[in-house]
């Protein structure tokens, strides 16, 4: 094990003199685990998974495995009469193991929507239990204003709310080109031209010349040098927001815990100014709380790290959680990129518990604006989610930290078997006299026998994975609809329910698009390419027409072919859908990226809680920055929406 320690080439006082918006020195060295040997540390708290934890277990992933074993056992018995070929255990691998990720989200939502959960706050922090708690905020060549103002507001938010705990406020830049420090610096001056405690709450800003290792380094970095004079840190993205109420919660609920070394909330985006955006944010506002309810109920204290919103103890951290660079080339080594699930993997080795908080309110992030830039950055989280695998028999982490990273990387992966199963589906034909390829005579082995799956068989199967691709979305659905109070957040019943049927509709439309996307983020990894580390684009950006056909010529060849085999009667019809969303690519991506503008049809649709009754912080965000986005999420901020008037929540940070 590697003990890294505070920058020897410096010393103390030059260091300083390197940094002078940062604190005093606070050296806590941090140890580089060792991937191949177990550990434990010896100041943790080790627990057991308690009984109702492993029962949700049991019927979440028994339930998963039923669902799947039953599908395979409809087509097992459509092709026992004439045994089982090659190809039809292929076809039904593929088929079950494509089924199973999607009966495991079925079954997770059932847990979220019927098992109670446990929304008694930690009782406030007095002051022998107080942490101090430091807001770390690595950024890497983003707009400053933006990220300033998401300061200012937090540091006022926590000012104004009486707490025990004290907190301070880092930013930390990795930012290299020098006219965008030149901006960090000035809205740095700014933020702090009053004082840099306004309200008791100090911000301290720091940008690394080398900025080694991406975020982690620069974590690192910080735990090496500052670490030891707080408790805790929470970890921010750069478009990362918390209110006050939130943060405390979160210092309150871990100064309880010793045994606890991770809290992770679940963010709700923000922000959205496209379709494709709201798409998104809808998707994540209206679904995601019972999916993350149920995951949270069945992880117990073996929960994930998303990476950002979440408090760890830095102790256990330092001590715990050092990664490692991963040995050869190629985009699966060196620096762990998504390196969140494999430092929540790390701690509960070593005995911390880690812990989901769903129920945590007003944690935001915002979310890429165009199909461009959502997969630009699902590339990166890609190379990331597959790396996971190289990880996955590390000696001594929990059964369910090693499944949170293998289900990562299946994320992906199984859009590449849903790519192989299209392939198969549109092979097949129309029916067993019509396939694509018509060799199927013993005399002729030289080529592959086709399942003999007929019209009606198909469209069983397809029937049902449909329907499991929407539980989800109907249970989450449910849960909101049986609370009025979620309804008026919405916009009302009636601009719900057709908010919701417009949300399925977009993303079965885009569904196809996405799974292509993925399935070349996934090559581009295997065949070496490295997605880099590029600053994400967070704002509206209309992409030429040129940009969207470099972007998306495979889908739309792929939509041609099909849909000349569709005029030829050689596939099934029920591949119309698909074969129209790849060939209609660009225009999908080109209007769905398109800004609502205010007073549209879709100004008021697929809108969430965040845009008809945002919360405070929300509010003094807007106020905080200088940003001028062409709307507000999609809502003006002159009265409207709710019976004339835009309706705000109680007076609370």
């Amino acid at each position: 094990m590697t003990l890294h320690k505070p920058s020897s080439q410096f010393e103390p006082a030059k260091l300083q003199d390197m940094h002078p918006h940062m604190p005093y020195l606070a050296p806590m060295p941090m140890q580089t685990q060792n991937l191949r040997a177990n550990f434990a540390d010896p100041n943790a708290y080790p627990q057991s998974l308690d009984s109702k934890t492993l029962a949700l277990r049991f019927f979440t992933f028994g339930t998963a495995f039923a669902i799947t074993i039953a599908l395979i056992g409809i087509m097992a018995d459509w092709f026992a009469p004439e045994g089982y070929m090659a190809s039809e255990w292929l076809l039904m691998a593929l088929v079950g193991f494509s089924t199973f990720w999607i009966a495991l989200s079925v079954a997770t939502s059932i847990i979220g929507l019927v098992v109670p959960k446990n929304d008694t706050p930690a009782p406030a922090a007095d002051a022998l239990s107080a942490q101090d708690v430091a807001l770390l905020i690595p950024i890497f060549e983003e707009d400053a204003e933006a990220v300033f103002g998401r300061v200012k507001a937090m540091r006022n938010a926590l000012a104004a709310r009486p707490t025990n705990h004290r907190f301070s406020i880092f930013i930390l830049s990795d930012t290299q080109n020098a006219e965008t420090a030149q901006q960090e610096q000035l809205a740095f001056n700014r933020l702090t031209g009053e004082g840099r405690s306004a309200g008791g709450v100090p911000v301290f800003y720091r940008r690394r010349r080398d900025n080694i290792e991406r975020k982690t380094g620069n974590i690192r970095d910080w735990v090496c040098h500052w670490g030891s004079a707080w408790n805790a840190f929470i970890t921010l993205d750069a478009d990362s927001l918390m209110s006050a109420r939130a943060i405390i919660r979160l210092a309150d609920e871990l100064s309880i815990s010793p045994a606890t070394g991770l809290i992770q909330t679940v963010p709700r985006l923000i922000s959205a100014q496209t379709v494709a955006a709201r798409v998104l944010q809808f998707a994540n506002n209206v679904y995601g709380n019972v999916l993350a309810s149920g995951l949270e109920r069945w992880s117990g204290i073996d929960g994930n790290y998303w990476g950002h919103n979440a408090i760890i103890r830095t102790r256990a951290f330092a001590t715990s959680a050092g990664l490692p660079h991963l040995s050869g080339t190629g985009p699966l080594s060196g620096t762990i990129k998504s390196h969140d699930f494999v430092e929540a993997a790390l701690l509960r080795r070593a005995g911390w518990s880690v812990r989901m908080l769903p129920q945590i309110e007003e944690s935001y992030e915002e979310v890429p604006q165009t199909m461009v830039d959502y997969v630009l950055r699902d590339r990166r989280w890609c190379q990331g989610n597959l790396q996971h695998l190289r990880l996955l028999l590390t000696p001594g982490l929990p059964l369910a930290s090693r499944f949170h990273m293998l289900q990562g990387a299946m994320s992906y992966i199984s859009s590449l078997v849903w790519f192989v199963l299209l392939i198969v589906w549109t092979l097949m034909g129309r029916s067993e006299d019509q396939n694509i390829i018509r060799y199927f005579t013993d005399s002729n082995p030289l080529f592959p026998q086709w399942p003999h799956v007929d019209a009606v068989g198909r469209t069983l199967v397809l029937a049902l994975v449909f329907a499991l691709l929407l539980t989800p979305k109907l249970l989450g659905l449910l849960c909101v609809a049986s609370r009025d109070w979620s309804l008026r957040d919405l916009g009302g019943p009636a601009r719900f329910l057709l908010s919701s049927f417009l949300e399925i509709v977009l993303s079965f439309i885009l569904a196809p698009i996405m799974m292509v996307q993925h399935v070349v983020a996934v090559m581009r990894t295997a065949i070496g390419l490295d997605a880099g580390w590029c600053p994400q684009n967070r704002q509206t950006t209309h992409h030429s027409l040129s940009t969207l056909l470099r972007f998306h010529w495979l889908e739309t060849a792929m939509g041609v072919i099909l849909t000349l085999m569709l005029a030829s009667q050689l596939v099934s019809i029920w591949l119309l859908p698909v074969a129209g969303s790849l060939l209609l690519a660009v225009p999908i991506s080109s209007l769905t990226g398109r800004t609502i503008k205010t007073g549209s049809l879709f100004s008021s649709l697929l809108t969430t809680k965040e845009n008809w009754a945002p919360s405070r912080i929300l509010t003094l965000a807007r106020l905080s920055t200088t940003k001028k986005p062409e709307i507000q999420d999609g809502i003006p901020a002159s009265p409207s929406p709710v019976n004339g008037t835009m309706r705000a929540q109680p007076d609370k940070f």
